[in-house]
C-alpha cells in the first residue's frame, strides 16, 4: 500500500494547493492529506483529504507549556514548527498510520515515495521527511524532555553554538535527534542517483558532488519526462525527487507543476529571469 503524503498548514495560501496537487500527480495511489484550518479546506481537491488541526492538538498544547522561545523568529510561528510534530504523531495514532511522508507546503514532489531506501531521510530535513510512528513517538518525547529539563535544554543550546551559533528551531532539533538518538548517517538529501532538495536557492551540501547553479539557484533541466540537476564537475545528471521553494522562490512553483513542464522531450532548462522553460544547447 502506498504511504500517505501529509501537509500541515494553518494559512490560506495558494501555493499549498499547488504542492498538494503535485503530490497527487506524482503518487496517484497515495492519500494526500492536509491537516489544516477551515480557511484552507478549499485546497483539498481531487480526492485530497482535509482534517482540522484543532482535532489533533491536545498534546501540542501540552508541549506549549514547556516551550521556551530562543529564536529571532516570531513566537507563534516558531512554537508551531515544534507543535506540528505532536499534531502529526497524534494524527497518525488516531488514523492507525504506521508510516507517512511529511512535506512542507512549499515542496513539490516528483518521485514515487514508497521506495524503502527513502526511509533514510527520517527527520534529516524538517520540510521533507519519511516518518514512522515509533520514530515520531521518540522525537516528541525528546522535544518535551529537552524543553522541560534545564540541563537538557542547555546541552541543546551548546549544540546550537557548536554548529554556528544558530537559533533554536525544529530544524536543529531534528538533526540533533537524528545524529545522537537515531544515530543515522547524513544523506544530505542525495540517495542513489537522485536528490531531495534542501533549498532551491542553495547548492547541495559541501560533501556532495555539486550540480550547476543559475542566478543563485539550482539549474533545473527537463528531459525524457524527468527533472534533473547536471553535475558541474563531471558528466551526468541527478534526478530531482523534490524541490523546496523556500521564501521568495515560491513564485516559481506554478512553472514546475507536472502539467506545466515542456511537452517536448528535448533537453530544456528553466530560466529564472524569464520564468520560462527554454531549449538547452547540446553542449549545456
Amino acid at each position: 500500500m502506498s504511504i500517505p503524503v501529509i501537509f500541515i498548514h494553518r494559512a490560506d495560501e495558494g501555493h499549498l494547493g499547488l504542492c498538494m496537487q503535485q503530490a497527487k500527480a506524482s503518487n496517484l495511489k497515495s492519500r494526500v492529506i492536509l491537516i489544516g484550518t477551515r480557511e484552507n479546506r478549499k485546497y483539498a481537491q481531487n480526492g485530497a483529504e482535509h482534517h482540522l488541526i484543532d482535532d489533533y492538538s491536545q498534546s501540542a498544547r501540552g508541549f506549549a507549556s514547556y516551550y521556551r522561545h530562543l529564536s529571532p523568529n516570531d513566537f507563534a510561528y516558531n512554537l508551531f514548527c515544534f507543535q506540528r510534530w505532536f499534531l502529526l504523531r497524534d494524527f497518525m495514532k488516531a488514523n492507525q498510520l504506521q508510516k507517512i511522508l511529511y512535506l512542507d507546503s512549499d515542496v513539490l514532489l516528483y518521485c514515487d515515495i514508497n521506495k524503502p531506501d527513502y526511509e533514510r531521510l527520517a527527520l534529516e530535513f524538517s520540510w521533507t521527511t519519511v516518518c514512522n510512528r515509533s520514530t515520531l513517538d521518540h522525537y516528541c518525547a525528546y522535544l518535551t524532555a529537552h524543553f522541560r529539563e534545564p540541563q537538557m535544554l542547555h546541552k541543546l543550546l551548546d549544540y546550537c553554538r557548536v554548529i554556528g551559533n544558530v537559533p533554536l528551531s525544529d530544524m536543529v532539533t531534528c538533526i540533533h535527534f537524528r545524529n545522537y538518538y537515531l544515530r543515522m548517517d547524513s544523506t544530505y538529501g542525495v540517495i542513489g542517483d537522485s536528490f531531495f532538495d534542501h533549498n532551491l536557492s542553495c547548492p547541495l551540501a559541501p560533501p556532495c558532488e555539486q550540480i550547476e547553479l543559475l542566478d543563485g539557484k539550482k539549474k533545473i533541466y527537463w528531459k525524457d519526462g524527468a527533472l534533473l540537476g547536471k553535475f558541474s564537475e563531471k558528466n551526468g545528471f541527478l534526478k530531482v525527487n523534490t524541490l523546496h521553494f523556500q521564501g521568495a522562490a515560491k513564485h516559481y512553483i506554478p512553472a514546475f507543476l507536472t502539467g506545466n513542464l515542456p511537452s517536448r522531450d528535448e533537453l530544456h532548462y528553466f530560466d529564472y529571469a524569464t520564468c520560462q522553460w527554454l531549449l538547452a544547447n547540446m553542449k549545456d
